[in-house]
Formats: C-alpha cells, structure tokens, sequence
C-alpha cells in the first residue's frame, strides 16, 4: 500500500476512532451496556487539510483524495459498553482493501432518557450528545452537541452518525477482564475479527 493510503487509513481511524466519543420502551432501554458491531460511523474528521464530514461503512465508501484519485474506505469496528460507564471504540479502518489502519480507544459513556454521551476514558473532556433511535436490530445515535464536563453545549455535532448493530448472543457473553489492558485489547482485536 502506498504511502499515501497507508496515512489516510490511519488519519481516518484516529480522528474517527476520537468521534466524539432514546425513546425507549420503559422495559427496555434502547441501548443498553454489551457490544455492538459499528455498521458505519459518520464523524469530523481532517483530510488533506481540509475539516469534513466522513462517514465509513462495513459496506465502502467511496472518496477522492487531494490528487483526484478515488479510493474505497471500509470499516469494521465494535464498540463495547461496560456496566461501569466505560467503553471501548476499536475501528479497522481499510483504503483500497489494503492492511487496515486500527483505533482502539477507552472512552466513557452513559444514558440520559434518549440522549447518549461519549466522551473520553477520564471524563474530563468533552463530550458529544446523540439521540438515539432504534430502527430493527440496529441502534442509530444521530450526533447533536458537544459539552463540557459541566454539560454547557460548546459545539455542534449535527452530522456526525453512528450506526450500532447488536450482536449475537455468543459474541454479546464474552466479558471483558476490566483489571488487564492487554486482554481487553486481545479480545477486541477477536470481537473484530469475528465480525
């Protein structure tokens, strides 16, 4: 792989894998701690310079760079909430079918009514608000705003998407051992693997 696709997929992972990071049912909450594939991830990210919106899927998604040339993004990612507020993002992001660039990060989370906010693993930087909505076996967090640890809005993030789908059973049951950075990075590299 080039050079210049080798930086695109790690350009796009970072700044995607840092997305900034609902009516519900009152029996079932619309999302819930567990693990859910990232079917596609719409996000702020900065490309050839220039601050865009783009999304990635499981399926490709076509872009031209800065020199006319198109390539084909794709994306595999899980996103795993724990019963304690905090989450893993991990993205495999792949330019032309080549070695993929990965994201793997801790993040924070938790559930306001239909609101969800993600933010980073210390909970002191900013967090991003989605509402969410349930649309079959998926789980779509339409982004709305950014906030400050003290939930002042600060940015906006209409645009930036995130779409979950739930995963089997047999994948959900695996547990993550919380004590070993290492075995919750084995394990997501497994839960993409798997996907």
């Amino acid at each position: 792989m080039g050079s210049g696709r080798v930086g695109m997929a790690w350009v796009l992972a970072a700044g995607i894998g840092c997305a900034h990071l609902g009516a519900s049912r009152p029996d079932k909450p619309v999302l819930a701690a567990g693990k859910y594939a990232v079917e596609s991830i719409r996000s702020r990210a900065q490309l050839d310079g220039v601050d865009q919106l783009i999304e990635i899927s499981e399926t490709g998604t076509k872009l031209t760079d800065a020199n006319g040339a198109e390539h084909v993004l794709t994306e595999r990612g899980a996103l795993m909430l724990g019963e304690d507020g905090l989450c893993r993002l991990a993205l495999a992001v792949s330019v032309d079918g080549e070695e993929p660039g990965i994201s793997d990060r801790t993040c924070r989370w938790n559930v306001e009514g239909d609101r969800f906010l993600l933010g980073d693993a210390s909970g002191t930087g900013t967090r991003t608000v989605y509402q969410v909505q349930r649309s079959g076996g998926r789980v779509v967090l339409e982004g709305m705003s950014d906030v400050d640890p003290q939930g002042k809005v600060i940015g906006n993030a209409r645009g930036e998407r995130i779409v979950l789908v739930e995963r089997a059973p047999e994948l959900a049951g695996r547990s993550v051992d919380r004590t070993s950075e290492e075995q919750a990075a084995r394990e997501i590299q497994e839960y993409l693997h798997d996907l």
